[in-house]
């Protein structure tokens, strides 16, 4: 071959190459776009799922008749409702349990309303040792025709778990709720029921682990179904069949 016609065979050789470099930098470029693409998708898909099990529930129809039991629960339940009892023990500073009445509660008080379900909540006092105890000493000072509107608002206004609930705080969440009985306003501030709250933690925390925790019919509802909206009410359909 002469010296020419090895230059030119060098020339292409190495225009080949270049070649296929540039189609070999093409596919990857189409295979990373298209692996991102499906991991993208799979992402949104993921997020739109779980957001539509998470979306919040609302109820805006009669709630059911409440009843604040001296022994310190609180019944939520039409009087023919007996079974399934859904026992609900919570934490006025438990931020998972303001995430849990955010998505739950419209959807626990529609089963109540529509005599499906009798609720028992135990309001406890373990997350913030003081400002827990305030609370649910408090709400056990209000009359049973304003305890779930008292109940919503410390939810909705629930300070950061380490910030202490104060009296003062607890008296305007009253007024929000339109609570003003001078009798009821002095109860809290006196914390009348804070000694049966500490004995109602006790007892509960020696059988269950944390709060929000569901029972149903004493079989513990999975947490994973607690915190979404079609889960629980999944868990509820079956149990109301």
């Amino acid at each position: 071959m002469s010296k020419a016609a090895r230059q030119s065979a060098r020339e292409r050789v190495r225009e080949e190459r270049i070649r296929q470099a540039q189609q070999e930098k093409r596919r990857r470029i189409i295979v990373i776009t298209s692996i991102a693409v499906v991991v993208i998708a799979a992402i949104v898909a993921g997020v739109l799922v779980q957001a539509n099990r998470t979306k919040p529930t609302s109820f805006s129809g009669a709630i059911a008749p409440i009843t604040v039991q001296e022994a310190g629960t609180v019944t939520m339940a039409q009087p023919a409702a007996t079974k399934p009892v859904l026992d609900i023990y919570e934490d006025f500073q438990c931020p998972i349990c303001k995430e849990f009445e955010h998505i739950n509660g419209g959807l626990i008080k529609q089963y109540a309303a529509e005599g499906k379900i009798k609720v028992v909540y135990h309001p406890i006092a373990f997350v913030n040792p003081q400002g827990s105890l305030r609370a649910a000493a408090a709400a056990q000072c209000v009359p049973n025709n304003s305890w779930l509107a008292f109940h919503d608002v410390l939810f909705a206004k629930q300070p950061d778990e380490k910030v202490a609930l104060t009296i003062d705080d607890l008296k305007k969440f009253a007024a929000d709720a339109k609570i003003t009985d001078p009798a009821v306003l002095s109860c809290m501030e006196s914390q009348r029921y804070a000694g049966q709250v500490q004995q109602l933690t006790q007892t509960a925390l020696a059988s269950i682990q944390g709060t929000p925790t569901l029972l149903l019919d004493g079989k513990k509802v999975d947490d994973n179904d607690a915190l979404t909206s079609s889960g629980l009410r999944d868990v509820l359909q079956q149990a109301t069949k």
